[in-house]
């Protein structure tokens, strides 16, 4: 009996060194994805979501920071226009050279899925805030 329960530990051992090394062979032989038009790599999207709605769930806000007037619109606008919209475009225009040549492609938040179908939490707590020079 004690040589059955040795050689189960035996290969539960062997079985849990052998996950982390195939997993760094995965990496180090190069075959993880890298390259602007390569595939997510696998449970990439999945972590990532989790990730986002986590963060989500703990910092949404519970009141709105700013009113909703003629002066904070077009103060928001102008943030876009001149922090934003190089990467994730203007309504009509045609992607710029520079959010072609991004991985992963940014959004194009005002036409179809964008910033006018998701909520205001979404928007600004994916990836810690609105994405600046600055930060």
């Amino acid at each position: 009996m004690e040589s059955a329960e040795r050689m189960c530990v035996f290969r539960l051992i062997i079985g849990l060194m052998v996950v982390p090394f195939a997993v760094y062979l995965y990496f180090a032989s190069g075959s993880a994805p890298i390259a602007t038009p390569a595939p997510a790599m696998p449970f990439e999207k999945m972590l990532a979501s989790k990730a986002l709605h986590a963060r989500l769930d703990r910092e949404i806000p519970e009141s709105v920071p700013i009113s909703g007037d003629e002066s904070n619109y077009a103060a928001g606008e102008q943030i876009y226009e001149d922090n934003c919209a190089v990467c994730h475009g203007l309504s009509g225009k045609a992607q710029t050279t520079i959010a072609k040549g991004m991985y992963p492609k940014p959004r194009t938040l005002l036409e179809g899925k964008g910033v006018t179908d998701d909520s205001a939490a979404e928007n600004f707590l994916e990836g810690g805030g609105w994405h600046t020079d600055d930060g």
